[in-house]
Order: C-alpha cells, then sequence, then structure tokens
C-alpha cells in the first residue's frame, strides 16, 4: 500500500522533473528562440530566413540524439543521464553568447549546444513519471509537462526582455547559468531513478522490444502521427512572433504571443492528461491533434494582430496535448521494457518536426509575401495527423478502451 512518504516522493519527483522541463533545451533553443530572430538579423544584418532556418539544425541534433538519450536512460537511468547533461547544456548556451561573431560560427555554436543539451528533453522527464506511475499515470504526465507551457509563456519574454537591455549575446549566457541553476538541483537532489531501472535483467520487465514494437502498425502510425502534428503546430508557434513584427507588432508586443501559446499549453497539458485516465486515448489525441488546423485556417483568414493570439491559443493546445499523448499511449501499448528507446525514438520524430515545420514555413511564406500560401500547405499538413491515429485500429492494449 503506498505511504504519506510514498506518495509525497512521487510529488516532489513530478514537481522537480516539472522544474527541469521548465527550462529544457528545448524551451531555450526552440520556442525562446522565435525571439532571438528579428534582434539578430537587425544587429548582425544576418539573412533572416538563414538565421529563422537554425531551428532545424537545433531539432535534428535533438531528434537524432533522442534515441541515444532513450538507450542511455534505460541503461543507466534518468538521474545519471540529467545530471551530466544539465552541465553540458549550460556550457553550449554559454558559448553560443561568446563564439557568435560571424554566421558560420553562430550555427556551429547553435548546433554544438544542440547536441550537449540533447538529454534535458522530455525523454529522461517522462521515463521518470512514467516509471514511478501507473494509476494517475495521465495526470501525473499532465502536472510534469504542464512546467514546459509554463516555459513557453514566460521564458520569451524573459529573453526578450534581456535582449532588449543587454543585447542577445547577453541573454544566451544567462540562459546557460540560468538552466543549470535550476536542472542541477533537480537532477542531485529531486530525480530519483524507477524501480525498473534496478532490474538488471531487461527481459523480466513487461513490454517490446524495439524490433517487436516496429513491426506493428500502430508504431508507424503513431510516429507519423507525431510528427506532422507538431511539424504543423510548432511551425504556427515559433513563427507567431516574426508573423506579428511583419504586421506591425513592436518586439515586446510580438514576444508576448508566446505566452498565450504557453498558457493554453499548460491548461491542455493538465486537462488532457486526467481525461487520458477516463476517456478512449486515440479519439482523444485525434479530436485535439484537430487544433493546428484550426490555428493556420484562423491565420489564413485574417489580418491585424488580435487573430494571431487567437491562433495562439490552438498552438498551444495541439503540442500541449501532445507532450501526453506520446508517453501515454507508447507505454500503454508497449510496457516499459524499452521504453526509453520507444520514447526517445518518437521524441526525435517530435522535434524533427519541432525543427523543420517552423524553418519550412518560413521558407514558404518567403520573408511574410506569401503567407497566405504557406498557412493554407500547413493547415493542409495538420489534417493528416488525426488521420493516421484514426487508422490506428491494431493497438491491442488501446483498442479494449476504444
Amino acid at each position: 500500500m503506498d505511504t504519506t512518504a510514498g506518495r509525497t516522493r512521487r510529488i516532489a519527483i513530478v514537481l522537480g522533473s516539472g522544474a527541469g522541463m521548465y527550462l529544457s533545451i528545448g524551451i531555450v533553443l526552440i520556442y525562446g528562440f522565435s525571439v532571438f530572430i528579428v534582434p539578430i538579423t537587425e544587429d548582425t544584418r544576418w539573412d533572416r530566413t538563414v538565421v529563422a532556418a537554425v531551428v532545424a539544425p537545433i531539432a535534428i541534433v535533438n531528434g537524432l540524439m533522442s534515441p541515444v538519450v532513450g538507450a542511455l536512460t534505460d541503461r543507466f537511468g534518468p538521474r545519471r543521464v540529467l545530471t551530466f547533461s544539465s552541465v553540458l547544456m549550460a556550457l553550449g548556451l554559454i558559448g553560443i553568447g561568446i563564439v557568435s561573431q560571424n554566421l558560420t560560427a553562430f550555427i556551429v555554436a547553435v548546433v554544438v549546444a544542440s547536441l550537449l543539451g540533447a538529454a534535458q528533453t522530455g525523454v529522461p522527464y517522462t521515463y521518470v513519471v512514467v516509471g514511478w506511475f501507473t494509476a494517475r499515470r495521465g495526470l501525473a504526465l499532465g502536472v510534469m509537462l504542464s512546467f514546459v507551457g509554463l516555459g513557453i509563456a514566460t521564458v520569451p519574454p524573459i529573453l526578450a526582455f534581456l535582449i532588449s537591455e543587454w543585447g542577445w549575446r547577453f541573454a544566451f549566457i544567462a540562459a546557460g547559468l540560468a538552466a543549470m541553476a535550476i536542472t542541477l538541483p533537480v537532477a542531485l537532489f529531486v530525480i530519483r531513478d524507477p524501480p525498473v531501472v534496478q532490474k538488471v535483467d531487461r527481459a523480466e520487465i513487461e513490454g517490446c522490444t524495439v524490433p517487436q514494437a516496429a513491426e506493428t502498425a500502430s508504431f508507424w502510425l503513431m510516429l507519423g502521427a507525431f510528427f506532422l502534428n507538431y511539424f504543423a503546430a510548432a511551425a504556427g508557434s515559433i513563427s507567431l512572433p516574426v508573423v506579428l513584427a511583419d504586421r506591425g507588432a513592436d518586439p515586446a508586443t510580438a514576444a508576448l504571443v508566446m505566452s498565450f501559446v504557453g498558457l493554453s499549453f499548460i491548461v491542455m497539458r493538465l486537462g488532457f492528461g486526467a481525461l487520458l485516465d477516463r476517456f478512449p486515448p486515440v479519439p482523444l489525441t485525434s479530436l485535439a491533434f484537430l487544433s493546428p488546423v484550426v490555428g493556420h485556417l484562423i491565420l489564413l483568414n485574417s489580418e491585424g494582430l488580435i487573430p494571431v493570439y487567437v491562433s495562439a491559443v490552438f498552438f498551444g493546445l495541439a503540442t500541449g496535448a501532445e507532450g501526453d499523448a506520446i508517453g501515454y499511449l507508447l507505454a500503454k501499448r508497449f510496457g516499459m521494457r524499452s521504453f526509453g528507446k520507444l520514447f526517445g525514438i518518437n521524441y526525435m520524430a517530435l522535434t524533427f518536426g519541432a525543427g523543420l515545420g517552423p524553418a519550412s514555413l518560413h521558407i514558404a511564406a518567403a520573408e511574410g509575401a506569401r503567407y497566405l500560401e504557406a498557412f493554407t500547405i500547413f493547415a493542409g499538413i495538420a489534417l493528416i495527423a488525426p488521420v493516421l491515429l484514426i487508422l490506428d485500429r491494431r493497438t491491442r492494449s488501446l483498442t479494449a478502451q476504444d
């Protein structure tokens, strides 16, 4: 029977994991990067399309590293992985601020920072929460991942303030120091490896290996859905400050839009996580994945500033739902035997979408000249994600609940 001390420890682990996610590499270098684009181009005169496209290699590096991080988490446990990566991530972010004297050096520094911070993602933190919770797992994931929404809502405006006062290079250095100040104590004093890590023989753990999972249609349909949903949602949300700037908003107003993304993200994370414990998860997730379709259609059929903020809510809902669904569905379908590796593979798809989506939208938009075509294309892409989930009717563990 669960004791009071045990419940307290689990609550602390959820909140500590959330605190780590608040300043994870994706918050700073993907969502936070949105407020750097215009100041960097104005300060350096580097091509805006190139600067905006730097998000792509950030996501590619993190995506390619996600299966590696998952395997390391399975092997050594999340606590060790998070301890080392908190220091490495800080060094990477500080390095961007120090060495970025030309465009080439900036791109290299960003890629290196992405590599060093590759383990400060949802892979080890989700492993911790999923490993400690069976009952109320969806709610626990929702609480932990709601801190991502808090980071989306507050970190970009804070970075925008630092940029306006002391410049974009200082802002990167400050972000690195702040990230380590939060994530390192969490890893050392709060995170505890779940019981499954203590089993030497992985064959004793219930679930599928990666090859066994890859033989199912469910694995590939979920992988495609997760990628396309985040591709479309991140393209919309991360591009919103630039869209606002092109519509005449000042930098502070443009940065504020990320708070709308973050707040809706938080609401969805908390609410959706609880709903996953009560309702059929595949239909529920499919419904949530319609949100980026609505967001892009709003941008397509509007002018002015207010519709941009409305679209931000829908993009936040989409990304908020995905974070809960990816860990929940994978654990439900494939168990914990190779959860780190499987989550890492799916997280790779998510991060690829997060990086390639915004870069692709900026290219399609041609620096604001072809926004209508870009939003139309991305609304269509977004629609494919829920269709893929609906097609998934072969998942034994889930169909029993559908």
